[in-house]
């Protein structure tokens, strides 16, 4: 009860005065009153104990780095400024004249991956559907489910430990922009919300609604870009932490387990900072697509980049399109042969000396748009899968 009491306010935007009328016309109802929350505090309060908190985290208004601390050696919370830019974190900094909390000039909101992902087994109702992509595999040779995939099964072959227990998760990320103000505003806004999703769940459950689970809102008002990576470093300390285990209760088989994750793909903008650097399931598509330069257009009035009918050079030499002066770009025939292909080990030797943005904030690596299309060393290269 409490928990659609919230929904109310959120869905609609309910006054605060407004649910506590209605949490009175609950109590005044009900002859059973045990529970039921007596105002909006209440409700709250209760909900709160289910451990699905939301993390407020101060970040740099040019998006250079966050004020956070973490387990793996990074102390920035208590700074006062930016270590990059030199931008206040406070919008009035205050040195202890007045009692008033300093307001930061950003904040982005980050919800815990860990909890939601130890609750799928704390529920009777999911908890037997996290095991289905193991006990439910095409024998037939039909893709009905990502585990019938080939990366699906190439990640079983090199992580046979990971992949022998049927209740270590997979996970899908996607992300974009949105403007959640009207359209035609003469200043526009765009934030960006990232959705972490479990794929051990069947298909009619893994992309639905419920289980598509948010966990970062990255703040406008503009594009973060390349500096992506910064807002998404409490979402990798928590993928740190499930590749290593956290231990979970699984109540079908009602036994204490080590719950292990890891980040199986994303799903989102071509070439979006994410997706190029996901790791070593993605190096090989990487490789083969993002050193194509010689067709990289860049269009400057809108600052796009774009990769348009680069995907004729991967033809056989003889396909009828590789002709075709009509159906892509007018007037012109293909004949390039496709660029080389490199393995992980060779990706991973170009760019393992490239700084990543959380280390010497946003800035362009020498050499961008003549004979590489990196703008950093993602944070995605550190995680240890």
């Amino acid at each position: 009860m409490c928990i659609r009491l919230l929904a109310c306010k959120a869905n609609w935007n309910i006054p605060d005065q407004c649910l506590e009328f209605i949490s009175k016309i609950l109590l005044d109802a009900t002859p059973t009153k045990i529970g039921l929350p007596k105002s909006y505090y209440d409700a709250k309060r209760l909900v709160s104990k289910l451990g699905l908190q939301a993390k407020r985290i101060d970040c740099c208004v040019d998006g250079c780095m966050l004020f956070y601390d973490n387990e793996y050696g990074k102390n920035d919370g208590a700074l006062l400024e930016c270590k990059f830019c030199h931008k206040s974190r406070y919008r009035h900094h205050n040195t202890g004249a007045s009692n008033k909390k300093p307001v930061a000039v950003k904040a982005m909101f980050y919800l815990p991956i860990i909890p939601r992902l130890q609750r799928m087994y704390a529920s009777t109702q999911t908890t037997g559907q996290m095991t289905w992509h193991y006990d439910n595999k095409s024998s037939n040779g039909v893709l009905r489910h990502p585990c019938d995939g080939e990366a699906w099964k190439h990640f079983d072959t090199v992580y046979p430990i990971f992949s022998m227990e049927a209740r270590n998760v997979r996970l899908g990320l996607c992300s974009d922009g949105f403007n959640p103000y009207v359209q035609t505003s003469n200043a526009p806004y765009s934030c960006w919300p990232i959705i972490v999703t479990p794929y051990n769940l069947p298909s009619e459950m893994c992309m639905s609604k419920p289980y598509m689970f948010f966990s970062c809102l990255i703040p406008g008002p503009f594009n973060p870009k390349a500096g992506i990576d910064v807002f998404l470093e409490p979402l990798i300390d928590d993928l740190k932490k499930l590749w290593s285990g956290v231990p979970s209760y699984d109540i079908s088989r009602k036994e204490n387990f080590m719950m292990r994750a890891m980040l199986m793909w994303t799903i989102n903008d071509f070439l979006h900072t994410v997706c190029c650097m996901v790791g070593e399931l993605m190096v090989n598509w990487h490789a083969h697509i993002a050193w194509s330069i010689q067709r990289h257009l860049y269009y400057i009035m809108g600052g796009k980049d774009s990769w348009f009918d680069s995907h004729r050079r991967f033809l056989p030499n003889d396909h009828a399109f590789r002709r075709n002066k009509n159906a892509f770009k007018k007037g012109e025939v293909d004949m390039d042969p496709p660029p080389p292909k490199f393995t992980p080990t060779q990706v991973w030797n170009r760019v393992k000396t490239y700084p990543k943005v959380t280390e010497s904030g946003v800035q362009r690596i020498h050499g961008y748009r003549e004979w590489h299309n990196w703008t950093k060393r993602s944070i995605f290269w550190d995680l240890p899968y």
